[in-house]
């Protein structure tokens, strides 16, 4: 079972006024998110808005948690297969966006989980009121990383170099492709 910590800016500043690590007073005044139950939490975000927490990791779920409450988590996002390498929250925070090494980003409402499109890293593309309009384009596959723009239905995608299996020593260095998909959403309702 995975977990994480989350440490309020308040119990931060205590302990570290009070350096003893011996006290367990600082986990008395954190918040401790137990999911996952196929291993480790991978990534985390909060939403801008600050009221919902995502999730991923190795057992391929996304899980959106209710902040202001108690940290419940009330949706699971389970359309992927493999581990969860990275999720993101659109400015707004009504939109939440997930990566795998599997084709495609996830795009999803932040409310409840439920799919508003995908975003193909590989070409044009247009699905359930998502359009993607690559400027650079990875050629297929997942993402490493994504992040949404502070301002705009934005997302940037980043995919360091893998060399093929076959290969013993990575051949050359190594880099990364990144790919700006300027999404236009059609309804969020």
């Amino acid at each position: 079972m995975g977990e994480l910590w989350i440490w309020p800016w308040e119990a931060a500043a205590a302990a570290a006024a009070n350096m003893d690590d011996s006290s367990s007073s600082w986990k008395e005044r954190c918040w401790r998110v137990e999911g996952h139950a196929g291993g480790a939490i991978y990534t985390h975000a909060f939403s801008p808005n600050g009221k919902r927490l995502a999730t991923g990791g190795n057992d391929a779920l996304v899980g959106l948690w209710d902040v202001p409450a108690s940290l419940v988590c009330t949706n699971v996002m389970d359309r992927r297969t493999k581990f969860i390498r990275s999720v993101a929250f659109s400015h707004d925070s009504q939109l939440v966006a997930c990566s795998t090494e599997e084709s495609g980003i996830d795009i999803a409402h932040a409310d409840n989980g439920s799919l508003v499109g995908i975003v193909s890293l590989g070409s044009k593309s247009s699905a359930r009121g998502i359009t993607n309009n690559n400027s650079n384009e990875m050629g297929g596959g997942g993402a490493d990383e994504i992040a949404f723009h502070p301002r705009a239905y934005i997302l940037a995608c980043a995919r360091g170099h893998h060399p093929p299996s076959h290969h013993s020593q990575p051949q050359g260095p190594g880099f990364t492709q990144v790919t700006i998909a300027k999404l236009k959403v059609a309804e969020l309702s």
